[in-house]
């Protein structure tokens, strides 16, 4: 949602390059590619299709997340795009991608076996990462 929020004020922006209108900045999300590290929650992605972008690349899936020990609502982004066939622009779900590359960012918090990410470590007692 914060992606959504992020271009419509770049697409709007009176002194940016694009100065669009609401409903012009509205239809330019039509032709843009929203990419995540990782599944968006059942929320986000029925505001990423909402919004009508022509593709939603994500990473890590839901499930993924799940087996790391994330809490999640167990609706993948499949589904919502499944049950939103009626809207007014269609949009392409892409997921999965890289997710050899997203999937360590999610594993620290849970596991204490696993790297932390660069310029963090784990103090002793301490159960997560924490920058260095």
């Amino acid at each position: 949602m914060a992606a959504i929020n992020n271009c419509s004020s770049i697409l709007t922006d009176p002194q940016g390059p694009y100065k669009l209108s609401p409903s012009a900045a509205l239809e330019a999300l039509t032709g843009l590619t929203l990419y995540t590290n990782a599944e968006s929650c059942p929320m986000c992605a029925s505001a990423i299709r909402w919004a009508g972008f022509r593709e939603y690349v994500y990473g890590t899936s839901i499930d993924t997340l799940i087996a790391r020990g994330w809490g999640q609502i167990r609706v993948a982004s499949a589904d919502i795009f499944r049950q939103s066939f009626d809207l007014p622009y269609s949009s392409r779900l892409i997921g999965g991608v890289l997710a050899n590359e997203t999937d360590p960012y999610f594993q620290w918090q849970f596991d204490p076996e696993a790297p932390c990410p660069s310029g963090c470590g784990r103090p002793q007692g301490v159960a997560g990462c924490v920058a260095k």
